[in-house]
């Protein structure tokens, strides 16, 4: 179960314990996840994969960031901007933008980078907003880089394309395989993964570099 929204699941897991059955958490909120009564947690710690987003921004010797917010309100995508905003020693913008309409996430994009020229880099929070930054960067005539959480088949080719400089993999695949194997070696032989404290998945930062390796995985699915 995931828990980006946990004050949403919190009630589910608790009853869900209350009544004998073992929980594994995934992806977001593994602060939460002890407390609402799971075994464990696996997933990305995202104020964590924001610093190392950060940080990769210094290396490449970025000034302004935008950071694009596709679901306001959304504590683990504020805590991946906050994490980019810790650790990067230039500026960090965020913009919130319309996810359920990508036209107008797109248009929204747009605008931002045609009146912050300063602006040199763009950080989406997930896959499909990468491909529209792209669009939108033509779009504006700027010249950001495009970077993004979370990987996909189109997200490694625009990578291969340097459309992208870099994805943070939190690897979602592997967090529902060891869910699963979780449960079931806690049900056959009493293991609980982590001691009970969150099993991290990520951040791995993957450039053109990883394409080679990637493309068959991302093509699957299982990447």
């Amino acid at each position: 179960m995931t828990l980006a929204k946990p004050e949403a699941v919190r009630a589910s897991v608790e009853k869900a314990v209350a009544a004998g059955i073992p929980v594994v958490t995934i992806n977001a909120g593994g602060e939460h996840s002890g407390a609402a009564g799971a075994l464990s947690h696996i997933g990305q710690e995202e104020s964590v994969a924001g610093e190392a987003v950060g940080e990769e921004l210094n290396e490449r010797g970025r000034k302004k960031a935008l950071c694009v917010i596709h679901e306001q309100g959304n504590v683990s995508l504020e805590a991946r901007c906050a994490g980019v905003k810790k650790t990067f020693r230039g500026t960090v913008e965020n913009l919130n933008v319309e996810g359920t309409n990508m036209p107008a996430s797109t248009s929204s994009i747009e605008a931002k980078l045609q009146t912050g020229r300063d602006i040199d880099t763009v950080v989406t929070l997930g896959a499909p907003f990468a491909a529209a930054t792209v669009k939108a960067k033509a779009g504006a005539g700027s010249e950001a880089e495009v970077n993004t959480f979370d990987l996909n088949a189109e997200v490694v080719e625009q990578l291969k394309a340097k459309e992208i400089g870099f994805a943070v993999d939190q690897q979602p695949y592997l967090q529902g395989y060891l869910a699963v194997d979780g449960l079931w070696l806690h049900r056959t032989n009493g293991n609980v993964l982590g001691g009970g404290k969150p099993v991290l998945t990520g951040p791995a930062l993957v450039t053109d570099k990883d394409v080679p390796a990637l493309e068959k995985y991302t093509a699957r699915g299982t990447r």
